[in-house]
C-alpha cells in the first residue's frame, strides 16, 4: 500500500481564502485603533459613555472602574470564545475542514470572543489612573507611562496570545496543512490564551477590590458572599475541560491514559486553589460556577445546533473530596492540604471517574488501563494540589511561608511535565495488517449527527495479523466520522478470536471510517472506507467486501490533510517556539500572583464604598485591609 501521508500532498486545506484574510484584518484593525482612540480621549478626560459605565460599575460592584469594566467584559469574552471554540470542534469532527475564518457560523464567536479579550486587555492598560494615590499599590511601573495594573498585563498578555492564534492558525495550514487535532499548536496557543485572559480577568478584579480596600479572599460566611475564589477556580475547571474535549467526544489521538492524568491534576489544581482562597463551599461554588455553562454548551451544541455534542465530566467527587478533607482536622498548612486533596483526587477521585466514564463516557476507560492510570493520576492529583496550593498563598501573599516554595512549585511543575512526556510515547509497529470483511449492507435513513441522512451502512468483522493484538487493549473501535456526523462502535471479540461491530458502520456520502487500535502505547489504525479527495490529491479508500490493509500510524489517518513533505527541522522547532511561549505565559502569570499578593499587606489607595451586589450578598460589612 502507498504510504498514506504520501497522498495528502496538495495545497487545498492549507489555508483560508486570501479575501475572507483581508475582511478579518481589516474589521480587526479598524475596530483596534477605534479602542486606542476611545483610550487615548478618556484619558484627556472625554469618553463620556466610557466614564459613565466606569461610575455605574464602581456603584455596582465596589470596585474602581478601571478593573470592573475590562475584567467583566473579559470574562464574558471568554465564555464566548469557549462557546465558538466547543462548537467549533463538533463541526470539525462532523464535517471536516472548514473554508477559512469567515467559513462556518462556529467561527463568529470564536473569533468576536478572542478579539474581545484582547480588546479588554487594551482597556485595562488605557483605563488604569495616572495618580499614584488612586493606582494599585502593586502596579507595575514603566518609564514614560503611567502605573500599569500587574493584573492588566495578564489580561493584556492573554488576550494578545490568543487573538494571535487565529492569524497564526491560517499561517500554520499553509505551512503545514490542517492538523485536525484539538492539541495542534495554534489551538493550544488558544486554549492557553482563553484561559490566560480569563484568570488575567479574575485577578484584575482582586487587584481593584484590594485598590479599593477590601479583601476578596476573607470574610462572608458562604461562597456566594466570596464569589472570587469560586469564579477563579470555575475558569480552570473549564481550561481543564476544553483540553480534554478529543476524549470527550470520542476521537482522541493521544493515548487514553492523558484522560485520568489531566482530570487529576486539573481538579486538583483548580478545586484546591478555590479552597484555600476561599473556605468553607468555594470548592463547591467553582463547580457551580461552571457547570451550568459547560452544561448549556453541551446540550446547544448537541441539540439546536445539530452538532454531534461532547460528554462533560463533573467533577463532583472530587469536590466533595476536597470538601469534606477540609472539614477535618486543622489544616494550617494549605501545601499539605494540597498534597492531601491531590492524593484522594488521584485514587478515590480516579475510582469516580472510572465508574462515570462507563456510564457517561464516549470511551469508558478499561481495566487494561488501571496498573498505568490509577499511579499515573495519584502523581497528578498531588502535582495539581501542590501547584494549587501554592498559587492561592502568592494571592494571600503568603507563598514566603512555604520553606523553598519556589523549589517545591518548580518540582511539581516537572512531575506533571514529566507524566506528560511518557503520555507523549507512542508506538506504530510496521507490518500489522488488519483484514476487513462487509456483510449485510444496506441503506438507512437515520445517519449524522441530526438523525435525518439517508447513506449506506454494513455490519464490520475485523482479523489482526498479530497474534493477540487488542486482547487488553484501551481501545478496539471502529470510528467514522466528518459524514455530517460522527460514529463510534466498540468491536467485541468474536469465538474464532476476531472483532466485529455491535452496530453497522457508515460506509458512504463523505464518511471516513477507520478500525482503530490502542494498546498500551501501541496506537494503529486501519481504513475501512475513505472517499476520494481531489483537492488535497487524496485517492481515497474504497470500501470492499473484503480486504486486508496496512496498518498505520493512527494520527496518519485522522491527520491525511496534514502535508507530508514539510522537514523535520521546521516542523520541530514551530511546535518547541510554541510551547516556549505557553511556558513563558504560565510562569508569568505565577509571578503576576505573586506580586499581586503583596497587595494584601499594603494599604488601600482608593477606598470605596463596598457596592450594591456586596450589600445584598453580605449586609455584614467584610474586613477591609490592614496595611503594613
Amino acid at each position: 500500500m502507498q504510504p498514506l501521508l504520501a497522498q495528502a500532498d496538495g495545497t487545498a486545506g492549507g489555508g483560508a481564502p486570501l479575501d475572507q484574510i483581508a475582511i478579518v484584518a481589516v474589521a480587526t484593525g479598524g475596530v483596534t485603533l477605534l479602542t486606542l482612540w476611545l483610550i487615548a480621549t478618556y484619558r484627556r478626560g472625554g469618553a463620556a459613555p466610557l466614564r459613565a459605565l466606569s461610575a455605574g460599575s464602581e456603584r455596582l460592584l465596589g470596585i474602581p472602574g478601571w478593573a470592573a469594566v475590562p475584567g467583566s467584559g473579559a470574562i464574558a469574552c471568554a465564555l464566548i470564545t469557549i462557546l465558538g471554540a466547543t462548537w467549533d470542534i463538533g463541526l470539525h469532527i462532523d464535517v471536516g475542514r472548514d473554508e477559512g475564518p469567515l467559513g462556518t457560523a462556529a467561527h463568529y464567536p470564536l473569533l468576536v470572543g478572542l478579539f474581545g479579550t484582547f480588546q479588554m486587555g487594551l482597556l485595562a492598560i488605557g483605563m488604569a489612573p495616572d495618580a499614584r494615590r488612586r493606582s494599585s499599590t502593586v502596579a507595575v511601573r514603566i518609564r514614560g507611562l503611567w502605573p500599569l495594573p500587574v493584573s492588566a498585563l495578564v489580561l493584556l498578555a492573554g488576550g494578545t496570545f490568543g487573538f494571535a492564534a487565529f492569524p497564526l492558525d491560517d499561517l500554520w495550514h499553509r505551512l503545514f496543512g490542517q492538523d485536525v487535532t484539538l492539541w495542534g499548536p495554534t489551538h493550544v496557543m488558544i486554549i492557553a490564551g482563553t484561559i490566560t485572559g480569563g484568570v488575567g480577568a479574575v485577578l484584575l478584579l482582586v487587584e481593584g477590590a484590594r485598590t479599593a480596600g477590601r479583601e476578596p479572599f476573607r470574610g462572608g460566611r458562604t461562597a456566594l458572599t466570596r464569589p472570587l475564589p469560586a469564579l477563579l477556580g470555575g475558569v480552570f475547571l473549564f481550561l481543564w475541560a476544553a483540553v480534554l474535549h478529543e476524549f470527550h467526544w470520542g476521537v482522541p489521538q493521544y493515548r487514553l491514559v492523558w484522560h485520568p492524568l489531566l482530570l487529576a491534576f486539573g481538579a486538583a489544581q483548580a478545586l484546591v486553589l478555590a479552597r484555600v482562597l476561599g473556605g468553607r463551599g468555594a470548592a463547591l461554588g467553582a463547580l457551580l460556577t461552571w457547570i451550568p455553562v459547560q452544561l448549556f454548551m453541551t446540550l446547544m451544541i448537541g441539540g439546536p445546533l445539530e452538532v454531534t455534542g461532547p460528554a462533560m465530566p463533573i467533577f463532583v467527587a472530587e469536590v466533595a473530596l476536597v470538601e469534606l478533607l477540609a472539614l477535618r482536622g486543622d489544616w494550617r498548612s494549605p501545601l499539605r492540604f494540597g498534597l492531601a486533596s491531590g492524593a484522594l483526587i488521584g485514587t478515590v477521585g480516579f475510582a469516580a471517574e472510572y465508574g462515570w466514564s462507563h456510564a457517561a463516557m464516549p470511551i469508558p476507560w478499561p481495566s487494561a488501563l488501571l496498573p498505568e492510570g490509577i499511579p499515573v493520576a495519584l502523581l497528578a492529583g498531588l502535582a495539581g494540589g501542590t501547584l494549587g496550593a501554592l498559587m492561592a498563598q502568592a494571592l494571600q501573599g503568603t507563598f514566603p511561608e512555604v520553606p523553598r516554595g519556589r523549589a517545591v512549585a518548580w518540582a511539581a511543575a516537572g512531575v506533571a511535565v514529566l507524566l506528560g512526556g511518557n503520555a507523549l510515547v507512542t508506538e506504530s509497529p510496521k507490518g500489522v495488517t488488519a483484514t476487513m470483511t462487509l456483510t449485510n449492507v444496506r441503506t438507512v435513513d437515520d445517519l449524522g449527527a441530526d438523525g435525518r441522512q439517508r447513506g449506506p451502512v454494513a455490519d464490520l468483522t475485523v482479523r489482526f495479523s498479530r497474534p493477540g493484538l487488542g486482547e487488553h487493549a484501551e481501545w478496539v473501535s471502529a470510528l467514522a466520522w466528518q459524514g455530517k456526523g460522527r460514529y463510534l462502535d466498540h468491536l467485541v471479540r468474536t469465538p474464532d478470536g476476531g472483532w466485529r461491530t455491535t452496530e453497522p458502520v457508515p460506509v458512504g456520502g463523505t464518511w471516513k471510517s477507520f478500525v482503530r487500535v490502542h494498546e498500551g502505547r501501541l496506537m494503529l489504525a486501519a481504513p475501512v472506507r475513505m472517499p476520494r479527495d481531489p483537492a488535497i490529491d487524496f485517492a481515497g479508500f474504497p470500501a470492499r467486501p473484503q480486504v486486508a490493509r496496512t496498518m498505520v500510524s493512527d494520527q496518519t489517518l485522522l491527520q491525511i490533510e496534514r502535508k507530508p513533505d514539510v522537514p523535520t527541522w521546521v516542523w520541530t522547532p514551530a511546535i518547541l517556539l510554541v510551547l516556549s511561549l505557553v511556558g513563558a505565559l504560565m510562569v508569568g502569570l505565577a509571578l503576576a500572583c505573586g506580586r499581586l499578593g503583596r497587595a494584601a499587606r499594603r494599604t488601600p489607595t482608593l477606598p470605596l464604598d463596598r457596592g450594591i451586589v456586596a450589600r445584598r450578598l453580605a449586609p455584614d460589612r467584610e474586613p477591609a485591609l490592614s496595611g503594613d
